[in-house]
């Protein structure tokens, strides 16, 4: 080992020992500037490992592939399970969509049907998810957010099992199988779609990755059921589908096959959105605006996608949706671009997100990325088989590595234990909280709503005011909108409980 590696193994010890004061404090001064983030450290770190790595041949403990893909699973489940159960004991997650969906899963365990009040309206005029009542027996064990959560984590986790058994049938039982299951742990989209609160779709980017694994073991029954579950995920979840059809027809050869699929798909998609949903609603389905300007309809967008290119070229190409598109494939070490038959399977979510005039569709980290991430997965492992015999090939691998630590060190933000240490005024506001029985109306700040949402009435204050029994919020907010008709029942920590008059 060369002087400069021992350095910097020396420097990696010391940023490491910081990292974890921080993360065990809050708060760290080092050579008189204070720190408070734990992502600053993490990209020191990293940087630090890669020119380690450079300086001299890492050397790493020998582990069966199969054990590390497990391992590295489990790993994923514990800590970002503690992420996600802590954020939501500190009140830090949100009406829309963790409260929400509490909600509709408790409403279907209670016999209720898929009914919610963010607003009020059967939950399927909204999104269509019948992939929530396997979740129904959760609510009848333990109602509430955490089960949700946990179970949304475990699915992700599961996921880089799908990755490394579809790798192994690719690669062979070789330690880059388990190293791209790894690098799917890492991937900021996944951990961006884990900490946003819940979503289905979620749960499409284990369901296709399992999918594609089943296809390719000749296990078709399974392939079709993975399939089946991805629909029942969500309505647009058939963009997902439709997609597994073009990998179908592309990748494998199956073009009939693939062909049939991608239309039968396409076609429940739009059965879906113009009678199915509409008759739950009352009224057109709602989430179409954010490709307003291509038409109304899916048939109109389409057809105007086509025919006027000039109406979405502007749209799609700008500066920032390229940006997107790169910091999609850094992760990967662009990885997926090897496989361009596969990669194609991605198109339909891609041209969704980069289509639309709203922002966040084309935010690497949120949840619009569940049907393209299983895509890019498949495509990185199918980019990697080619250049498997290279002998700069782990490199490739590990630079997906340091980028993915780059891309997603915020989420070590997470772990320190300011984020998580319960302050005085949230513990005030569980005080409070206890004081509301089950059964009653609630009008509440809307990061008390998911502890709330257990419930038939549950809204987000002013809302509800009236409606409500119960009116729970900050001082500031019921200054500025006074819950008239209520009174004072209780007030700590900057919060106010009111209940209605008699």
């Amino acid at each position: 080992m060369t002087r400069a590696a021992r350095l910097l193994e020396a420097a990696a010890a010391c940023v490491a020992l910081l990292l974890g004061v921080l993360i065990a404090t809050g708060g760290l001064t080092v050579a008189g500037r204070s720190f408070t983030r734990a992502d600053e450290f993490v990209i020191l770190l990293a940087v630090i490992v890669a020119l380690r790595a450079l300086a001299a041949p890492l050397r790493l403990p020998t582990v069966a592939p199969a054990r590390l893909a497990i391992l590295g699973a489990a790993a994923y489940a514990l800590v970002m399970g503690f992420i996600v159960v802590t954020r939501h004991v500190a009140l830090r997650t949100h009406a829309l969509d963790l409260g929400y969906y509490v909600q509709v899963v408790w409403s279907m365990a209670a016999g209720l049907g898929a009914y919610v009040t963010f607003p009020p309206m059967d939950a399927w005029g909204d999104h269509l998810s019948p992939v929530l009542y396997f979740l129904m027996p959760l609510a009848w064990v333990a109602p509430g957010a955490i089960g949700l959560l946990v179970v949304q984590t475990l699915v992700l986790a599961a996921g880089a099992l799908a990755v490394f058994g579809y790798a192994a049938r690719r690669l062979g039982p070789a330690p880059a199988a388990a190293g791209l299951a790894l690098l799917f742990l890492v991937n900021p989209s996944l951990h961006g779609i884990n900490i946003r609160d819940i979503h289905p779709q979620a749960f499409a980017i284990t369901l296709i990755v399992a999918a594609a694994l089943a296809f390719d073991a000749g296990r078709y029954a399974w392939c079709a059921v993975a399939l089946a579950l991805t629909l029942a995920c969500r309505e647009d979840a058939a963009i997902a589908v439709v997609g597994f059809g073009i990998w179908l027809a592309a990748a494998r050869g199956r073009w009939w096959l693939g062909a049939a699929v991608a239309v039968a798909s396409a076609l429940l998609l739009a059965v879906d959105l113009k009678y199915v949903m509409p008759l739950f609603r009352g009224e057109p389905y709602p989430h179409l605006h954010r490709h307003a300007y291509l038409g109304s309809s899916v048939g109109e967008i389409l057809l105007n996608i086509v025919a006027r290119p000039w109406r979405w070229v502007p749209v799609a190409l700008t500066g920032g949706k390229i940006v997107y598109l790169l910091v999609m494939l850094l992760p990967l070490g662009f990885l997926p671009l090897l496989a361009p038959r596969v990669l194609v399977a991605a198109l339909p979510a891609l041209a969704v997100n980069l289509l639309s005039v709203d922002p966040v569709l084309a935010n690497f980290r949120s949840q619009y990325q569940a049907f393209v991430l299983p895509f890019l997965m498949l495509a990185a492992v199918d980019g990697y088989a080619r250049i498997r015999e290279w002998r700069r090939a782990v490199a490739v691998l590990a630079f997906g590595f340091f980028a993915s630590i780059v891309l997603t060190a915020r989420t070590t933000n997470d772990l320190m234990v300011t984020r998580w240490r319960l302050d005085a005024g949230q513990r005030a506001a569980y005080s409070l909280m206890r004081q509301i029985p089950r059964d009653a109306a609630v009008s509440a700040n809307e990061r008390l709503a998911p502890h709330l949402a257990a419930r038939r009435q549950i809204f987000i204050y002013p809302a509800g005011a009236g409606i409500s029994e119960y009116v729970l919020d900050v001082e500031p907010v019921l200054r500025a909108q006074p819950a008239n008709g209520y009174r004072e029942i209780g007030r700590a920590g900057g919060w106010i409980l009111f209940q209605r008059g008699r």
